[in-house]
């Protein structure tokens, strides 16, 4: 665990590394995508370290990794964006904070706290607004931002 990214932030971003690892075919692929530990895991970033490359390294070109694509992401999809709201773990990650916020330097980073939502709930509070979609009869899903063909009301209520 790296408070604030604090380790991280005294590091340097090994590029031969940062280039391996945005090689990646995952990242080449469209959106909307997703993924987690079952792609990018332990054993993924072990196969491709090189000897002489130090842990805190290794580390703030991981911070860079992730930083980097979700700038591109952003760029890529929504180039005209001005505000990022951030949320999750990576919030308390001052380091990956400012490397968003230097990659993304036409817009403001700040996170859903700004707007009175915490940023350790907002998935809680997604899933109260989909709810709340349901019991309306609304569409919970947007098209565009899923790849879903069209709007759907999700979830199905059963009364007792």
């Amino acid at each position: 665990y790296d408070q604030g990214g604090a380790w991280a932030a005294q590091g340097h971003v090994i590029p031969a590394l940062l280039q391996t690892l945005l090689a990646d075919p995952y990242f080449a692929l469209p959106a909307p995508k997703s993924t987690g530990r079952e792609h990018f895991n332990k054993a993924w970033l072990t196969a491709l370290l090189q000897p002489g490359w130090t842990a805190v390294d290794i580390q703030t070109t991981l911070v860079e990794l992730t930083a980097y694509t979700i700038a591109q992401a952003i760029q890529a999809q929504t180039p005209q964006t001005h505000e990022v709201l951030v949320c999750g773990g990576g919030v308390h990650n001052e380091f990956l904070m400012q490397r968003l916020q230097a990659l993304l330097p036409s817009s403001t980073v700040n996170s859903t706290a700004f707007y009175g939502v915490d940023p350790d709930y907002v998935e809680a509070v997604t899933f109260a607004w989909l709810a709340a979609r349901t019991l309306a009869g609304q569409p919970g899903n947007l098209t565009h931002v899923t790849g879903a063909r069209h709007p759907v009301v999700l979830g199905a209520i059963y009364p007792t």
